[in-house]
């Protein structure tokens, strides 16, 4: 999750989501179910070609009977952002505490200017409207990240695992983490390593990503024989020799 910006790139950039604008135009409301395609299409292209320094999560509950509406309202969002020059991806959790009634809004930046900037867009201004008079979705907390490695926004399987680190033991914390991404990368994970920031406290945050559940279920089997890392979970999981589990969950990327 080093970003580079180039003249080509953000030629390319820009003729991406000029592309995005005159297909999601022209598609029409028969055709609304093309519009998730060509997100992931843009995402995809985002995927291989941007990383970024920066994150902000935002964190959702639905309120009782509006998940198919908090849904949409998420949906919508990334669209004007990716419309707008803006990385926006959205989730709805699996596992984890508030199950299937979490969303997760994430906002990826190249720089801090770029923080600056998001949502200055005039496209962004009756969303904006709208999202802060909804009764669909409820704030449950919000909190900054920077990222450790290079990071692949896309359309994932998320598994997070955020770990508080021992006093005086981060470094440490940090290389065995850093350890273990080569190992799970070795099965066919992809992960990011990110660092808490403002709303949050020096946690450190494990990312597994799959682009499929089959795939997750190959890379887990794959891991679970894995005599490496048995030693290593007994370390992190029984002895907690690298400091404390604070949360995990997975969310998958909202079609």
């Amino acid at each position: 999750m080093v970003l580079c910006v180039k003249k080509t790139f953000k030629k390319l950039h820009e003729d991406t989501i000029v592309c995005y604008l005159i297909i999601e135009k022209k598609i029409g409301d028969i055709m609304k179910s093309l519009k998730y395609y060509v997100a992931v299409l843009c995402i995809g292209f985002l995927s291989t070609t941007y990383s970024a320094g920066y994150a902000d999560a935002y964190f959702y509950k639905a309120k009782p009977g509006k998940l198919t509406e908090a849904a949409e309202l998420m949906r919508e969002g990334r669209d004007i952002g990716l419309a707008n020059d803006q990385l926006v991806i959205v989730h709805q959790q699996n596992i984890g505490r508030g199950a299937e009634k979490m969303f997760l809004w994430v906002d990826f930046f190249n720089t801090y200017e770029d923080r600056a900037k998001a949502y200055t867009a005039e496209a962004w201004t009756p969303y904006l409207e709208k999202f802060n008079s909804q009764e669909i979705l409820e704030p449950v907390r919000s909190y900054q990240m920077t990222s450790l490695d290079d990071i692949d926004p896309g359309d994932y399987i998320v598994q997070v695992w955020i770990w508080d680190p021992k006093k005086g033991k981060a470094a440490e914390t940090l290389e065995a983490l850093e350890e273990a991404k080569t190992i799970f990368e070795k099965h066919g994970f992809l992960i990011d390593l990110w660092q808490h920031g403002l709303g949050s406290k020096n946690y450190y945050q494990f990312v597994m990503l799959s682009t499929s559940e089959e795939a997750q279920a190959k890379s887990l089997s794959s891991l679970e024989s894995d005599n490496e890392w048995q030693e290593k979970q007994m370390e992190w999981f029984d002895e907690e020799k690298y400091g404390k589990l604070v949360e995990s969950y997975q969310v998958t990327s909202l079609n």
